[in-house]
């Protein structure tokens, strides 16, 4: 019992690291993990008789209704993650990245290959599936910024939009908020316990969580192998987010990488990492994604 609590809040801690980092959707590392329809399924079952439940400390039918045996070491997990590692991401962004975004790169692209493997349909609706899916990625990978003002509301309407990012795969929470200029300040908050900025961001992410996840669980429950294409399509169009060799916001080759900013391009590291993102991908993926 404690040993799998335990595991769950691992996948959960891996959640919340994803998601510190722009280009890296929490929903990919669950479809990875293997844990997406289980996640989804237990956040649509929040409602209103939730909140009785809680408040009457009905917890044994609290348990029934949202499985909470998954969602509190899941969820202790994202946020342990999110609260421990948000100022050390910033180092290994600065001083390991091409390391660090090779590792997600591999793990995502193998993933992706693996769920599209293991989906049946005929060719055809595959293939046009995947390539929708493909092209929603690669389109959301290459928007420029914008910026909108700092006010509680866009705080709050940010949380929202960052949630649905974060529960679909191949859609980073932290590159929405990079989109909408909030990346930086609630970062920011998180580090310095802004309380104020917090609340309305943990406000819209618990209104994502309640409209998005049975948006996702009504699309999985009668369309599982099409919604299954299209975000695995999805995740690889996405992949161009996380290219590790960038030059002003371009990917561009390691030998190009090297030349132009005189840094090391770690290429054989990356191409290493690669290879066992594949074999790591190849064993966590061994039984059936529930």
């Amino acid at each position: 019992m404690y040993l799998k609590s335990f595991i769950i809040f691992l996948k959960g801690s891996a959640m919340g690291l994803a998601d510190l980092i722009p280009g890296i959707s929490g929903g990919t590392i669950a479809l990875i993990l293997g844990i997406y329809k289980k996640f989804i399924s237990s956040l649509k079952s929040i409602n209103l008789q939730s909140i009785k439940l809680l408040f009457t400390f009905n917890f044994k039918e609290l348990n029934k209704q949202l499985n909470l045996v998954f969602l509190i070491p899941l969820f202790s997990g994202i946020i342990f993650s999110i609260l421990i590692f948000s100022s050390l991401i910033f180092f290994f962004l600065e001083e390991f990245s091409i390391h660090l975004y090779s590792i997600f790169f591999g793990l995502i692209f193998f993933s992706s290959l693996y769920l599209i493997k293991k989906t049946s349909s005929n060719f055809l609706s595959k293939t046009v599936l995947i390539l929708i899916g493909i092209g929603i990625g690669y389109i959301l990978s290459i928007l420029n910024p914008f910026y909108i003002s700092d006010t509680y509301m866009s705080i709050y309407l940010s949380g929202l939009i960052a949630m649905l990012a974060m529960l679909l795969p191949g859609i980073s929470g932290s590159y929405i908020l990079v989109l909408l200029g909030k990346y930086k300040i609630v970062l920011e908050a998180l580090n310095n316990f802004n309380f104020e900025i917090l609340i309305f961001f943990l406000l819209g992410s618990i209104s994502g969580i309640l409209l998005f996840s049975r948006f996702i669980s009504l699309l999985l429950s009668n369309y599982y192998n099409a919604t299954i294409l299209v975000l695995s399509g999805l995740m690889i169009g996405a992949l161009n987010k996380i290219w590790p060799w960038k030059y002003n916001n371009f990917n561009i080759s390691p030998n190009d990488y090297h030349n132009l900013t005189g840094n090391a391009d770690y290429f054989y590291h990356a191409f290493i990492i690669f290879i066992l993102c594949g074999l790591f991908s190849l064993m966590i993926n061994y039984k059936k994604y529930e």
